[in-house]
């Protein structure tokens, strides 16, 4: 609605289930070329730049920067010449230091490492800003709600209070830098073990892997139930992998802390101490 600005197309990639998401609404509007897409091997990697397809006439580049349920999330930002480049960054924000200029469009959902579901965080390029399609509502055109200093509605004032409250705790920490460090040793925790072992698998490009989410399956599927079971009994909650990949996966946001994914990997090396 705001992008388009008067043109007819824009280019999507396509890494997983909500870059179909994005697909499928973008299709509302406009006209969508798939600038580049993992679906020939289950959405299991990121697509390299020298892949990708841009349509020089697209109004701009969507990406899905961190795909939750595959787990696999982009760890170089695209080059897209002239045409303004947007991501989905809602899974991976804040987990990270980020070059916000190389942007046309970043939108991020709050719930994963900001704050409640509820409150959306939309950083936008001044010239971006204005030329809304006809028939925009309000409270969905990006000048208006500049203009409005994000007040054009009623915000949600708790949930803007417990960001703030979150963005504290960041810069108490160290900032984005420290926070990046702690999410590289937290990930690599897992994914050596997941390499160490032919009990588990990840199935995602070791290059690709997201620091976030953490999918991988056992050796059978039969052992799931039990695994899924014994883990909540030992306080290790909300593994079981999305109803459309199946597995397991192990999301690993900025509030949870490394004696989090240890425990989670001593259970793990127990399990298949037992059952393998």
């Amino acid at each position: 609605m705001n992008l388009l600005r008067g043109k007819s197309a824009a280019s999507y990639v396509n890494t997983g289930h909500w870059s179909t998401r994005a697909i499928a609404e973008a299709k509302r509007y406009c006209k969508v070329s798939i600038a580049a897409s993992s679906e020939d091997a289950k959405f299991s990697y990121a697509p390299k730049q020298e892949q990708w397809k841009i349509d020089r006439e697209a109004a701009y580049v969507h990406y899905t920067s961190n795909e939750t349920i595959g787990g696999v999330e982009f760890h170089w930002i695209p080059k897209t010449g002239g045409v303004p480049l947007v991501a989905d960054a809602s899974s991976h924000i804040l987990s990270r230091p980020l070059d916000v200029s190389r942007f046309g469009l970043i939108y991020a959902g709050a719930q994963k490492n900001i704050g409640p579901a509820g409150l959306a965080l939309v950083i936008v390029r001044d010239d971006l800003i204005g030329q809304a399609a006809p028939g925009t509502p309000a409270i969905f055109d990006y000048k208006v709600q500049a203009e409005a200093d994000s007040m054009h509605n009623t915000p949600p004032s708790y949930a803007i209070y417990l960001a703030g409250l979150v963005f504290q705790w960041l810069k108490k920490l160290g900032g984005l830098e420290k926070m990046e460090e702690i999410n590289i040793a937290k990930a690599k925790l897992l994914y050596d073990y997941l390499d160490q072992t032919e009990f588990y698998r990840s199935p995602v490009a070791k290059e690709d892997r997201s620091r976030m989410n953490v999918p991988f399956t056992l050796r059978s599927d039969k052992l799931d139930e039990e695994f899924l079971k014994l883990s909540k009994a030992q306080g290790l909650s909300e593994l079981k992998g999305h109803r459309a990949v199946g597995g397991m996966r192990a999301s690993i946001y900025n509030a949870m802390p490394i004696e989090g994914v240890n425990a989670l990997v001593d259970f793990m090396r127990e399990f298949e101490r037992s059952h393998g």
